[in-house]
């Protein structure tokens, strides 16, 4: 259900943006994507080993590995390379932060963006979910208000991603 409903959120912000949503790509903007989410892998580590002793933080990871647990390894990170990771960043920075930016600048479309998206996680009653987006969302929406292209936030998006929950998960 998450694929497919990133893949609309994809859609959209591709018929919406008419453009505009900053697919210029190079080596050097591929290279930030890798590093950032090396880097944001090895913050969300170290925020995993201070906080899996709180039962709050504990029980909210082990639901989120939860709910990928009947599918194979491989399906999950065909899903998270193609349409999650891709379909969040176009939408949520290349459409919603950018279209926020240009009316109110920057810094308030870079913070109503991350914000949104971590709010659409707010239904899941998940603390560590929440602040996980949160901290995401600013973290691409950084690198989005940086470059002027998707592609490093996409980059880092899928890598995280995949490594977070298939290659090197946190549990």
């Amino acid at each position: 259900m998450l694929a497919s409903s990133t893949f609309v959120l994809l859609i959209i912000a591709i018929v919406a943006s008419r453009k505009r949503i900053g697919f210029r790509a190079s080596a050097k903007l591929v290279l930030y994507g890798v590093v950032v989410a090396v880097l944001l892998y090895g913050l969300f580590y170290f925020g995993y080993q201070v906080t899996k002793s709180s039962p709050v933080f504990s029980q909210g990871i082990s639901a989120v590995y939860s709910l990928g647990s009947t599918e194979p390894s491989w399906v999950i990170a065909a899903l998270l390379i193609f349409p999650i990771g891709p379909g969040e960043e176009a939408f949520w920075r290349g459409l919603v932060q950018r279209t926020f930016s240009d009316k109110m600048g920057p810094y308030i479309g870079l913070s109503v963006a991350s914000i949104a998206y971590a709010l659409v996680h707010v239904p899941t009653f998940n603390p560590p979910l929440i602040l996980t987006a949160l901290i995401g969302g600013l973290v691409w929406g950084a690198l989005y208000e940086y470059t002027k292209s998707i592609i490093p936030g996409m980059v880092s998006h899928v890598l995280w991603d995949v490594m977070i929950f298939v290659i090197v998960p946190l549990r």
